[in-house]
């Protein structure tokens, strides 16, 4: 699971946790296990006023004290350390211009995301529209892991495995949340991440199958041009973002809670 799809999952449990009333909510987080939100420690998740004038600081108020809470894990949701957070494998297949290739990556660290700073809050509604935007910063991100790649830049093969680790730094993010109202369940239509990166350097072993200087080169060429492939990059990874990040919200956790106690 991305650090985006579990942020995702920790302020919606966060948002859900908003309920009023004697209504037993069900909250499904991809954790392996269901939990009622009414269970989860009250140390934990910051109560608003629905009512209140500043319901959307109180929301980023909310996202924010909770924050460490969930960093450290909460056994009562199977919910892990996010900090480090490490994922067994991902496998990743990415075509753009006369870039292609196949990833797999293994046992993946990655370090950063308890200095997530959650700037402001905004819903906005009107009629059925219901959208709403999510402003965050994280100071530093470290990754790390073993990878095992191939494909093709332009004419040149590429081919190996070993290790890799990325560090991004001034990382800013908004979260532009799209749905309509129906059937008192907010039925969520796009889930667009827009993250800007102030920084970033990558290091990679063997990635041309033990040709040390098409690796140092390929390293050096990444680490120089890095803001041209990352924006290059963005209009695919956001598309793929906004999917499942869509279908993710939907089944697992708005589909289940009323709307109108939500956001009333």
């Amino acid at each position: 699971m991305s650090p985006s799809t579990q942020i995702c999952a920790i302020v919606c449990a966060v948002l859900v946790a908003q309920v009023t009333g004697a209504e037993e909510v069900l909250l499904q987080l991809p954790f392996k296990k269901i939990t009622p939100i009414n269970e989860i420690p009250a140390r934990s998740v910051k109560t608003c006023q629905h009512e209140s004038s500043d319901y959307s600081s109180c929301l980023r108020l909310a996202i924010q004290e909770s924050w460490m809470t969930f960093v450290k894990g909460i056994p009562e949701l199977g919910l892990p350390v996010l900090d480090p957070m490490v994922v067994d494998m991902m496998e990743n297949e990415y075509v753009a211009g006369e870039v292609q290739g196949r990833f797999v990556l293994r046992d993946v660290k990655t370090y950063g995301l308890a200095k997530a700073n959650f700037l402001a809050v905004r819903p906005y509604r009107s009629d059925n529209v219901m959208n709403l935007e999510i402003d965050l910063e994280i100071p530093k991100i470290f990754i790390d892991g073993d990878y095992k790649a191939e494909g093709q830049v332009a004419h040149y093969k590429i081919g190996g495995k070993g290790y890799f680790n990325i560090s991004m730094e001034g990382i800013s993010v908004t979260w532009g949340i799209e749905g309509r109202i129906q059937d008192d369940r907010w039925s969520i239509q796009h889930f667009h991440v827009y993250p800007e990166v102030q920084q970033m350097k990558v290091y990679f072993d063997d990635l041309f199958n033990g040709n040390e200087e098409m690796n140092k080169a390929a390293i050096n060429f990444v680490n120089e041009y890095w803001p041209v492939l990352y924006k290059g990059m963005l209009p695919t990874v956001e598309k793929h973002w906004d999917y499942h990040l869509t279908d993710f919200v939907n089944r697992l956790i708005f589909s289940q809670i009323s709307a109108s106690k939500v956001f009333p």
